[in-house]
């Protein structure tokens, strides 16, 4: 049960090397498992390093926090939660979160937005403590495996103040490695070709401990052509150097390849012509593959009178070739179908040290934290022109009405190659004092950042170098503590920053830099949450504001003109969820949000530089009202039957047109079955989308156009646990 809460360079590890990297650890792990067990202690011998199971949450202040006591809008959805629902992608992990929605575009983005805001590149991502990003786009979230995720954290609200830029709608953390010894193989067979595996395992011996994570994942997609594969391996140990000083060191690979399904052209919110889900006409050949590898270094310090030292050291790498084109809106205009390459290979360095002191009197604590971050990132980029595609137009989006001869790309023209670097450097300070009942939260932080674009077809380079201070405050107080249970009420006031991407565009035929301001969010929330004693419930709400204040877009007003203006935006609501534990055999979660999210301001202008429509006062494209969830879970001597609806309200198509397409609400309803054969084997089924409701997911694109949600889907899955 959840507690509230252009030149290739080398490969980190090639995967034949991970692989056979994890077979030696399994075989070293096992030997030292056992030769520990054999061995008698002997005076003086270090520490073993223990990790119970925890009720607490270090994702919004870094420390372990009790979440009652977290002034901060969280979620926390523990592997038992996902297990018994069945969960077999990330969307389906995430269903117990309240105010998220989720759209998959072309077969592999997998994005999720909260509170109003565009989409995940306004959430920071972190995989054990490291981020998850890429320098100019949004953290790939498709790389994380959900076989090999163990617990999620999701924190609301802008949290700059620890963690800098990228963090404005909130921070989501996947931890991989289990709190406590043990392993389980699973497999699992699906519609549509799904074929899944997975192992896990976590040795506990004298001085450290060690943890090995395998996936791979095949699924041919319910549209056709659409099939995507994935394997991905976790590497990870903790040793005790010393009593006090603890190392670590991770690595994660992830290599994902992804045939691109195409959108689906709408007309009132509905798809035209009669499309159906398992239409595609992407261009053959439209895919996407991506490969990550991330390498760690942690070290923890405890020097004693409640002073510790934490650091962290990662360098990262992410190869991606974007090839396709998927583009079709509603006729009359005949389109092409927009076939683009593109090359990425971006890598980066990442650096944190922080020093936290933790004193307390009779009926006081105090958590100082005081750190230091450098991250350094550079993007290299390789993108073949295409010219004279053949054009389409609809219902027959498979024959082309001119250049009808041409490849379906397009004429391969010359290779534009792009550099583009980044550098931040970051001080920050958090003090938390919890006098008797009452508790207050400050921090600040100031990150300097600097950024460049170069490109190969001009002289000219974008470059910007700013600061950004991002303050935080919150209190919280214990109001209310008897039998019955415990309830705190919280409030908070936080701001966040995020640096766009720099560009290099062309108007009247002149290379132009275009340097955006950094988008600055501000946020305020109060809410109460509780639980009881026993943990047999636990509830949060909160009613929050957030104002995008400084907001810069550039949008293309003309065959070589660019435009860029400031889209100011508010969003209040208020936000809901519980868990229930009624008895041994009856536990469920609930959700409710409801949000209303404008442009505050939007003015657009001619192609001479003239103001023409403000489409200030319009709700934000993908931005629902309401957004529900609801799951119950009976068990029942060695059976386990889940059930879950998710409901997300009508929002609009797009927020920069007079009149923007309104996608209807829909709901989702999964169930899942599992039956405990042995102490060690469980076999479960269940089916996803069981009323096969076609729906439009929601869509990043802003155009006439939306990705169409899975249908029907049923999985059998085997769970061997040692």
């Amino acid at each position: 049960m959840p507690s509230i809460l252009p030149s290739r360079r080398p490969s980190l590890v090639r995967p034949w090397r991970a692989c056979l990297l994890a077979g030696c650890s399994l075989w070293g792990a096992a030997n030292a498992q056992t030769g520990s067990a054999a061995a008698a202690p002997t005076q003086g011998a270090l520490p073993a390093v223990q990790v119970t199971s925890q009720q607490s949450i270090s994702t919004a202040t870094r420390l372990e926090a009790d979440p009652l006591r977290l002034p901060f809008a969280a979620t926390v959805v523990e592997r038992a939660q996902m297990d018994a629902a069945g969960a077999i992608t990330l969307e389906d992990e995430l269903r117990s979160v309240p105010g998220l929605q989720h759209g998959t575009q072309g077969n592999y983005y997998t994005r999720f937005e909260t509170r109003g805001l565009r989409d995940t590149q306004d959430v920071l991502v972190l995989i054990d403590g490291v981020p998850l990003r890429l320098l100019q786009g949004n953290a790939d979230v498709t790389l994380v495996a959900p076989e090999l995720v163990d617990r999620i954290e999701f924190i609301k609200g802008p949290a700059s103040a620890l963690y800098g830029k990228n963090a404005i709608g909130g921070v989501v953390q996947f931890f991989l490695k289990p709190e406590q010894a043990g392993g389980e193989a699973t497999a699992t067979l699906g519609r549509f070709g799904r074929t899944d595996a997975s192992l896990r395992q976590r040795w506990d011996f004298e001085r450290g401990n060690l943890f090995v994570g395998l996936a791979s994942n095949h699924w041919d997609g319910f549209q056709r052509g659409a099939g995507r594969t994935q394997q991905a391996a976790v590497l990870s140990g903790d040793w005790a150097l010393t009593p006090q000083w603890v190392t670590g060191a991770q690595y994660f690979d992830s290599d994902v390849n992804a045939y691109r399904g195409s959108i689906v052209p709408l007309q009132g919110g509905r798809p035209m012509f009669g499309i159906g889900w398992r239409d595609n006409y992407g261009i053959d050949g439209s895919r996407v593959t991506g490969h990550y590898q991330s390498l760690s270094w942690k070290n923890r310090i405890e020097w004693g009178q409640g002073l510790s030292l934490r650091h962290l050291s990662s360098i990262t790498r992410y190869d991606r070739l974007f090839a396709g084109g998927i583009t079709i809106v509603p006729p009359p205009a005949a389109v092409s179908k927009g076939y683009s390459e593109t090359q990425t290979d971006d890598s980066g360095v990442f650096h944190d040290l922080s020093l936290a002191h933790l004193s307390a009197g009779k009926h006081w604590s105090n958590e100082l934290q005081i750190g230091l971050n450098l991250e350094r990132g550079w993007q290299d980029q390789a993108s073949p022109a295409f010219s004279n595609a053949p054009t389409y137009r609809g219902p027959d989006y498979d024959t082309p009405v001119s250049n009808i001869g041409n490849d379906p790309r397009g004429i391969r023209g010359r290779v534009t190659g792009s550099r583009f670097d980044q550098e931040v450097r970051s001080i920050y300070m958090q003090d938390r004092l919890e006098w008797g009942d009452a508790g207050l939260t400050l921090g600040l932080r100031r990150d300097h950042f600097t950024q460049r674009l170069a490109r190969s077809d001009t002289s000219v380079q974008s470059y910007q170098s700013a600061s950004r201070n991002s303050p935080r405050i919150a209190a919280d107080w214990l109001w209310l503590r008897g039998a019955a249970g415990e309830h705190v009420l919280f409030a908070n006031w936080t701001e966040g920053f995020r640096p766009q991407a720099v560009a290099l565009n062309t108007r009247d035929g002149i290379v132009m830099p275009n340097i955006l301001r950094p988008e600055r969010t501000r946020s305020r929330e109060i809410g109460l949450k509780g639980r009881a004693l026993d943990a047999s419930w636990a509830y949060q709400v909160s009613v929050f504001e957030a104002r995008k204040i400084d907001g810069q877009r550039y949008y293309r007003n003309g065959p070589d003109s660019f435009i860029s203006t400031n889209a100011t935006s508010r969003v209040h609501g208020l936000e809901a969820q519980a868990q229930w534990r009624l008895s041994p055999r009856w536990s469920g979660w609930a959700h409710y949000t409801w949000q209303d999210a404008r442009l505050s301001d939007f003015q657009t202008y001619t192609n001479a530089g003239v103001p023409s429509a403000n489409y200030g006062g319009l709700r934000m494209r993908m931005s629902a009202h309401h957004i529900a969830g609801l799951g119950v879970t009976w068990r029942e001597g060695d059976w386990t039957v889940a059930a879950s609806a998710n409901s997300v309200g009508s929002r609009f198509l797009r927020d920069n047109t007079a009149n923007p397409q309104k996608l209807p609400a829909y709901v989702l309803l999964n169930v899942a079955a599992s039956w405990d054969a042995t102490a060690r084997w469980t076999l479960q089924a269940g089916v996803n989308n069981l009323s096969d409701r076609y729906y439009i997911g929601d869509d990043l694109s802003a155009q006439d156009a939306g990705n169409a949600g899975a249908p029907r889907t049923w999985f059998a899955r085997a769970r061997y646990r040692f």
